[in-house]
């Protein structure tokens, strides 16, 4: 599909090598959609790993990071027409985007976030959580969905469902932040609404030092249910068509076993809080509840992968 242009070719490459390497278990599911279609993920995947990457690259100022999205989002923008970019990755993403008539403006919300995320986040409560997070995430997904429908699968998403779908969302966000939670704090970012914090005295003065804490402890043990409770929608992919259920099946599993890896591990799955002097707990290892997650889902990549790519 992707033809014989080796500048082209080389683009996708390094999306796909930027995918698994940067994300396996997310390169895993991508693996699991048809593979006319698995380029067209490298490169939207890709794409929204590039803009965060310039946003938070916490070796430049602020607004100089915000410069930096500013300056790729228009440089996009200008190349569409054309459907290429000296910019390997905008290269496949303009590619994707002509290939599969897709209409790239519907993400310019979602890119400026990641632009106005520079200046730094703050929630007071669930309601901006989970307002900044679809913001961000339903755009990409409604990329796929779009991507799917082109290649002839179509995603039906139930009307009476919808919220369904998006507390779906919600908990594969909070599964991410959860796991990131030691490396965003490194970066000054606790990207966590207030109102989940103020019940737990003491949590975000730990939390600002990197302190792991019993009220620490507590608030990711609520979390981890709650993120648990959200991704754990059994009629997510009822109806719908093997292509797209198939990959998000295995999405709720990768979430589940992130949650069940979190509840074992305690502290140990953030080594880089330290604990505080009232806490003696000893982390449990996860290794083994990692290793068989991904064993999982490279499992079910065999097993539905006839084509190579």
């Amino acid at each position: 599909m992707i033809g014989d242009d080796p500048a082209l070719r080389a683009a996708y490459g390094l999306c796909r090598r930027r995918t698994r390497e940067q994300d396996p278990a997310e390169y895993a599911l991508i693996q699991l959609v048809p593979a006319a279609l698995r380029p067209a993920c490298w490169a939207l995947w890709a794409a929204a790993s590039a803009l965060d990457d310039l946003g938070d690259d916490r070796t430049a100022p602020a607004a100089e990071r915000a410069a930096r999205v500013e300056e790729w989002i228009t440089a996009l923008h200008r190349e569409l027409p054309a459907g290429t970019s000296p910019d390997p990755v905008r290269h496949a993403l303009a590619d994707t985007a002509a290939r599969w008539r897709l209409d790239l403006s519907e993400l310019h919300g979602a890119m400026v976030q990641v632009q106005d995320d520079t200046h730094g986040r703050h929630f007071p409560d669930w309601a901006a959580w989970r307002t900044w997070g679809r913001d961000n995430l339903l755009p990409w997904f409604g990329q796929v969905r779009t991507l799917f429908d082109r290649a002839g699968v179509p995603v039906a998403l139930r009307l009476d469902c919808r919220e369904t779908y998006e507390e779906f969302l919600d908990g594969v966000r909070l599964t991410d932040i959860l796991t990131d939670l030691s490396a965003d704090l490194a970066q000054g970012d606790l990207l966590l609404p207030e109102e989940a914090v103020r019940p737990y005295p003491g949590a975000a003065d730990d939390l600002a030092h990197r302190r792991w804490s019993p009220a620490v402890a507590a608030l990711v043990t609520q979390l981890t249910g709650l993120a648990r409770q959200w991704v754990t929608q059994d009629g997510l992919s009822r109806g719908m068509h093997p292509g797209p259920a198939e990959p998000i099946a295995s999405s709720w599993a990768r979430s589940r076993a992130a949650m069940v890896c979190r509840t074992v591990a305690g502290p140990g799955c953030m080594p880089r809080l330290r604990p505080s002097w009232v806490t003696h707990w000893r982390a449990r290892p996860v290794s083994c509840v990692t290793s068989a997650a991904t064993a999982g889902l490279q499992r079910r990549c065999a097993r539905s992968s006839a084509a190579p790519g």
